[in-house]
C-alpha cells in the first residue's frame, strides 16, 4: 500500500548569469512559484577564477564585478516582486559549482532552475559548461530551460502534458511520484514513454501496468507510448509530436553520473529539447545522498 504525502516546492533557486536564457528560466521559475506558493531565490556567482593571467589590467576588479552583479540582480528581483511573488537575492564570489551547492544545502532548496544554451552554442553540442557542471553535481531536482523553449506551459491555450520516459528501472520509478504531482498541480496529462533501444517497439503492458499501480486513481489521465531506437532521439521526437510542456526524467545521482547510461540520455535530451526538462536525481542505495526521497517524493509502505 502506498503512502501519499503532499507535494512540496517551497524554495526555488534560479542560478542566473544575466543571459537571455537565464531570463527564460526565470519566467518558468516564477510560474512554478505562483503554482506552488514558493519563494524565489535569485543567485549570481561571480567566478573569482575567471581573471586570466595577463588580463588583470583590462578586466574589471572583483569589487566592481560584484557591484555590477548586485545592480543587475536587483533589477531581476524587482520584476519578480512586481508579480507579487516573494523573492530574495544573493551575489557571491567563488567557484560556481561549489557556491551553488553550498547554497542549496544552506537554504534547503527544493528546485534549482537554470538556463542552458543548448545545441548551437560554443562547439555546437554542449549544454554550456556551467549548466553541465551543475547538472553533474546537484543533490536536488533541476529544471533546465533551453534557448527557444515554449513559454506557454501555464497559459490556458492548450491541453497540458508532461512526458515521463521510463526504462522501468528503480531509478526511473523513484521519480514517478514527483512527476505525477507536477502533472496534477498544473492540470496536465501524463504521458508514459518506454524506448526499446534494441529496436523492438513492443507494448510492454506489464511494465506500464506496474507504473500505473504507482499512480493515485483518477488523479491524472495517462497515455502509454512505446518507441524503438535511440532513447534520446525517441524522447525528443515524442516530445515534439505531442508538444509536451515538460519532460521529467529520473537519473542516477551525482555519485553515479560518470558511468550511468541514463545520465547521458538526459544530457542528450536537454541539449535539444524544445520544452523544459526536469532532471530528478536518484542517489544509489549505498550513498543515501540527495533529496529525492525527502520532501519531493513519497514513500511506499
Amino acid at each position: 500500500m502506498r503512502e501519499y504525502r503532499e507535494f512540496t516546492m517551497k524554495r526555488i533557486m534560479v542560478a542566473t548569469d544575466f543571459s537571455d536564457v537565464s531570463y527564460g528560466a526565470l519566467n518558468y521559475a516564477k510560474q512554478l512559484a505562483r503554482c506552488f506558493s514558493a519563494k524565489v531565490l535569485l543567485v549570481h556567482v561571480v567566478d573569482d577564477m575567471q581573471l586570466k593571467p595577463g588580463h588583470q589590467a583590462v578586466a574589471p576588479s572583483l569589487p566592481d564585478r560584484l557591484d555590477s552583479a548586485e545592480a543587475e540582480i536587483q533589477r531581476m528581483a524587482s520584476g519578480v516582486m512586481h508579480d507579487d511573488l516573494a523573492c530574495s537575492v544573493i551575489v557571491r564570489a567563488g567557484r560556481i559549482q561549489e557556491t551553488i551547492l553550498d547554497l542549496i544545502h544552506e537554504r534547503d532548496i527544493d528546485l534549482l532552475v537554470v538556463g542552458t544554451r543548448g545545441k548551437g552554442y560554443s562547439n555546437g553540442e554542449g549544454l554550456g559548461s556551467v549548466a553541465e557542471m551543475l547538472l553533474r553535481a546537484m543533490p536536488c531536482p533541476v529544471l533546465t530551460v533551453g534557448r527557444g523553449v515554449r513559454q506557454d506551459a501555464y497559459e490556458n491555450t492548450h491541453g497540458r502534458s508532461v512526458l515521463f520516459p521510463t526504462d522501468f528501472s528503480q531509478t526511473s520509478r523513484a521519480a514517478l511520484p514527483y512527476t505525477e504531482n507536477l502533472a496534477h498541480h498544473i492540470g496536465a496529462r501524463l504521458l508514459l514513454l518506454h524506448v526499446d533501444e534494441n529496436g523492438v517497439a513492443a507494448n510492454h503492458p506489464e511494465g506500464f501496468n506496474e507504473l500505473k499501480k504507482e499512480l493515485r486513481p483518477s488523479v491524472v489521465s495517462t497515455e502509454t507510448i512505446t518507441r524503438a531506437g535511440s532513447a534520446a532521439k525517441a524522447i525528443l521526437e515524442v516530445s515534439n509530436e505531442k508538444q509536451v510542456d515538460f519532460i521529467a526524467m529520473g537519473v542516477h545521482g551525482a555519485d553515479q553520473a560518470a558511468q550511468a547510461h541514463n545520465f547521458g540520455v538526459a544530457f542528450g535530451v536537454i541539449r535539444q529539447a524544445k520544452c523544459p526538462v526536469f532532471t530528478l536525481f536518484v542517489p544509489s542505495p549505498k550513498s543515501g545522498k540527495g533529496k529525492i526521497d525527502g520532501a519531493l517524493v513519497v514513500h511506499h509502505s
